[in-house]
């Protein structure tokens, strides 16, 4: 293995246990000296990959920006509103569920939102973006109109963010299941959408 190879290795190994202590403990209660020693290294080699906590934070946060983007972006012109739903919602459950940097970056950035008195940018687009696709399933006369598009998008955001912190972390499933039964009852049609995924459950 060449030094550039240890290099990367190391880094990684810090950026895998980094993302496991700002998940567990966010940024004030991340304690670097506990992240070195689970890596089995000194306090010194980790600055020597990352010059600051800041900077490490960083990693994590600017990883997270690009891929809840890009799990935003992932609609199907041509597919049924409620397909393009169940597609963004499972993307998001299943990436805080399987990516402990995902984790990590999304409560780093909900974190400093919090101490701004805003809602973080990644909840207002979620927001967004449900709004405009439960609005359009409600024209196609997919989803019941009884409720508003908005209302309905504040209760799958609840259940994204509730099924993470209420589904055992080793458990069977990611609460995406939850989440499909929801939209199932509020849906003029109970047929599932046509990319949801067999079996009870989700893959993890």
């Amino acid at each position: 293995m060449t030094k550039q190879e240890r290099a990367f290795r190391t880094q990684e190994r810090f950026l895998d246990a980094s993302a496991d202590e700002f998940s567990r403990h966010g940024y004030a209660g991340a304690n670097l000296q506990r992240i070195a020693a689970h890596v089995g290294m000194t306090k010194g080699a980790l600055y020597a990959h990352f010059p600051s906590k800041n900077a490490l934070a960083a990693v994590f946060t600017s990883e997270f920006d690009q891929i809840w983007r890009e799990l935003l972006q992932e609609i199907g012109d041509s597919d049924p509103p409620l397909t393009n739903l169940h597609r963004i919602t499972a993307g998001f459950m299943h990436r805080m569920h399987t990516d402990i940097r995902f984790r990590a970056g999304l409560r780093l950035v909900c974190e400093e939102a919090c101490t701004r008195g805003k809602v973080p940018v990644v909840i207002a687009d979620l927001s967004a973006v449900l709004t405009r696709i439960i609005g359009e399933a409600q024209e196609q006369e997919e989803l019941t109109a009884a409720q508003s598009p908005e209302l309905i998008s504040s209760l799958v955001l609840s259940l994204i963010f509730g099924t993470y912190y209420t589904t055992p972390p080793n458990g069977p499933c990611d609460g995406t299941e939850q989440v499909c039964q929801v939209l199932r009852l509020l849906s003029r049609n109970t047929a599932a959408p046509a990319d949801r995924p067999e079996g009870p459950c989700p893959a993890r």
